[in-house]
């Protein structure tokens, strides 16, 4: 399993997260970067296509996909999951929802916790290492939490899943950052933001917030910052909260996800051919981004660049429809980089492939649920199978 400091080369190293922690980080989680916490790109940004509300009632969240065993020689379907990290922002909660409904897809949203807490109340975090209220992305205003509470909730009754992102978003050159925490750090982590998420209206001094649905025993997985941590010291420290799965990982195309010894599922996301590029690319959107525009990222060809990016999703569809029907881990934050290039591709290609045969759109939590159904010797059989849409 390869983590963010695998990614060398002079190309390579402009697509590694380290890069995060040296740009500006935004004001809120409204802020086009949503999680990542990093400017946008300062021309102007134009807003994505509006996609078509689906009519259809609202969807139990245990009941959106089904799991069922594979009968002898059947083929395993084709999983798409898609995530965003941070989903702060209501704008791209209501835009987003709206394309999943339309395409039968629903997704995961990776919550950046202090998104629960408000800027007046900000000392109620400390970042391990770090003084009270200090953080790399912004607090939102007090006013704002309840309508996040309300997104959430309406994910949650939709069938949309809830994870974590964490809290402070500290990368490398941010101080003591999350590639150097230990597993107590990992636990205050965690610890914090389940607090939050329980105690938000003692936190912002409300008591008439609205209720957040969403069971906090229903977050089961999360994504570092930056994808930085050392594995060993975070591993436990999902263990003890009960999580089940982590995506921080990267590994060289296209491969079914594990258990590792933390009996943690592991779902990393690709490194795979970009067409038209040299090299790779890990399959998330800032990634692309600087992949396609440099280290500071900024604005390029949007509509080229989304046009390639959508290649490359192709690409690697077909890689594994065709081949060891591997997961597709597409990481996103909600954002407009790039006058909204990877908006616009990620949109196309769910609208257009979602709906295909032994095609599913689904959280992490439906492909845990898919795979603990299966027979161990099928799911072992599938797992062995060698990585496709290798660089």
């Amino acid at each position: 399993m390869k983590r963010s400091v695998l990614l060398v080369g002079v190309l390579v190293v402009a697509v590694a997260f380290t890069v995060l922690a040296r740009i500006q980080p935004h004001t809120g989680p409204n802020a086009a970067a949503g999680t990542l916490g990093r400017a946008a790109p300062a021309a102007p940004s134009p807003p994505p296509p509006t996609p078509t509300v689906s009519t259809a009632p609202p969807v139990d969240p245990d009941s959106f996909f089904t799991p069922t065993r594979l009968a002898p020689g059947q083929r395993p379907p084709q999983f798409i999951v898609v995530s965003f990290d941070g989903a702060g922002s209501h704008q791209k909660w209501d835009y987003w929802r709206r394309v999943a409904e339309r395409s039968h897809m629903r997704f995961t949203g990776f919550l950046s916790g202090i998104y629960l807490v408000g800027s007046e109340h900000r000392t109620a975090y400390r970042g391990p290492g770090h003084s009270p209220g200090r953080a790399s992305i912004g607090f939102p205003a007090t006013a704002d939490v309840p309508a996040l509470i309300s997104d959430l909730n309406e994910a949650w009754r939709r069938g949309y899943e809830i994870g974590t992102h964490y809290n402070g978003h500290f990368c490398s050159g941010a101080g003591y950052s999350g590639g150097q925490w230990t597993t107590a750090d990992w636990s205050s982590e965690l610890n914090q933001f389940f607090g939050f998420y329980r105690s938000y209206r003692q936190i912002n001094q409300d008591p008439t917030m609205p209720t957040l649905e969403v069971p906090a025993s229903s977050i089961k997985g999360g994504r570092t910052p930056c994808l930085e941590d050392r594995p060993d010291q975070l591993m436990p420290a999902l263990r003890k909260y009960a999580l089940s799965y982590d995506s921080s990982g990267i590994q060289d195309g296209l491969a079914w996800p594990k258990r590792n010894g933390y009996r943690i599922w592991e779902f990393p996301m690709a490194y795979v051919p970009m067409p038209g590029r040299p090299n790779g690319v890990v399959s998330m959107d800032y990634n692309f981004w600087v992949k396609q525009t440099g280290s500071p990222p900024r604005a390029g060809n949007s509509v080229a660049d989304s046009q390639q990016v959508i290649a490359t999703y192709r690409r690697m569809y077909e890689a594994a429809y065709q081949g060891n029907r591997a997961p597709l881990i597409l990481g996103n934050h909600f954002n407009s980089w790039n006058n909204n290039a990877y908006t616009a591709a990620l949109t196309s290609f769910v609208q257009d492939y979602c709906g295909r045969p032994d095609t599913y759109c689904v959280p992490y939590r439906d492909v845990i649920r898919w795979m603990e159904t299966q027979d161990p010797t099928v799911l072992t059989r599938l797992q062995n199978l060698p990585a496709v849409d290798t660089v």
